[in-house]
């Protein structure tokens, strides 16, 4: 495929640059430079994923099924309650097709996570899965609307973070009610610069 090809395709599709980036494993700058003015030559396992993503496969195999996308509804804090920041308009493509129907995507902002989920993740929530399993993590949120991501305790109940930052501590719940909004089903991040030892 051509870049005007590509570009065409993400037309039909409703595909933005960072969904197709998303898709492909990519790097969204390099995508933009492969499909804008700078053009920069597209690699041919890069043109493997755009094609796949794009297509559907072809040669004769059985098409793969539409690549879908759902609601970016914003940041989720992975620190103490904090107010989520929400967005409209944004989604995120996703390849897996046992995604859960009504789940949405969060990006997560702060550290208190960092062991699982650096800032910058995207978490994939499915809201109908609010039943609490030790080891499993959730977004929460209190009667004021405050929001976090943390991990579920058992023996007292509790939201646990799972962070190289020591500062953050564990939430005993029972003090103020909060409400389930979805256990996370995936997670989404690029490749973290090496840390310095």
């Amino acid at each position: 495929m051509t870049p005007a090809e590509i570009r065409q395709r993400m037309t039909e599709l409703d595909l933005t640059l960072r969904e197709l980036a998303a898709a492909t494993g990519i790097d969204e700058n390099k995508l933009s430079k492969s499909l804008g003015k700078a053009g920069r030559r597209i690699t041919v396992p890069e043109m493997a994923a755009i094609e796949a993503v794009l297509s559907g496969g072809g040669g004769g195999e059985p098409a793969a099924p539409a690549l879908r996308s759902i609601p970016l509804l914003g940041a989720v804090p992975a620190g103490g309650f904090r107010e989520a920041v929400p967005e409209s308009g944004r989604r995120h493509a996703i390849a897996d097709p046992d995604t859960p129907p009504h789940a949405f995507a969060l990006v997560v902002s702060g550290d208190s996570m960092d062991l699982i989920a650096p800032e910058g993740t995207i978490v994939v929530i499915d809201p109908d899965d609010k039943a609490l399993w030790p080891g499993w993590r959730y977004v929460v949120q209190t009667a004021d609307g405050d929001t976090t991501f943390k991990e579920y305790q058992e023996g007292p109940a509790r939201l646990v973070p799972c962070s190289s930052n020591p500062a953050h501590k564990e939430i005993v719940l029972g003090a103020e009610p909060i409400t389930i909004i979805g256990r996370v089903f995936s997670y989404s991040f690029r490749d973290l610069p090496r840390r310095r030892l």
